[in-house]
């Protein structure tokens, strides 16, 4: 199993990511997720994850915020001045498409038989996003 839960910041790497959010700079973010955009090649799944956390990030500056807020994202979100850029958020969109759609995060969720909950959950974010 790819890490305790399918929810966004329920494994390893996105807890890697929340314990040096407050080091971390709007800019590092963008950059974060235009990798992931522009990559040619299949990510993987610390990638994937860190990709996530980042577009949850993006998600609770835009006033969209999952159910459970880690105290790193409200924090973050609280420094930052005014929402995300809409190429930020297109950028955070993406990436997170382009991880529910090819990536080994989505392979080890199928392996893990729970790839249906884990899409469900990127579908929200991907939502989340878009409104």
């Amino acid at each position: 199993m790819p890490g305790w839960g399918t929810g966004s910041f329920e494994n390893e790497d996105a807890q890697s990511f929340l314990g040096a959010l407050n080091t971390k700079e709007p800019s590092e973010l963008k950059n974060v997720l235009a990798h992931a955009v522009e990559a040619s090649d299949y990510l993987n799944s610390f990638e994937s994850c860190v990709v996530i956390a980042a577009a949850e990030v993006v998600a609770s500056a835009k006033g969209r915020p999952p159910e459970t807020v880690p105290p790193q994202v409200a924090e973050f979100v609280e420094k930052i001045d005014g929402e995300p850029s809409v190429e930020m958020n297109e950028l955070a969109r993406q990436a997170v498409e382009k991880v529910r759609v090819n990536s080994e995060l989505k392979d080890l969720w199928l392996e893990a038989d729970g790839l249906n909950e884990w899409s469900a959950a990127l579908r929200d974010l991907e939502q989340r996003l878009r409104g």
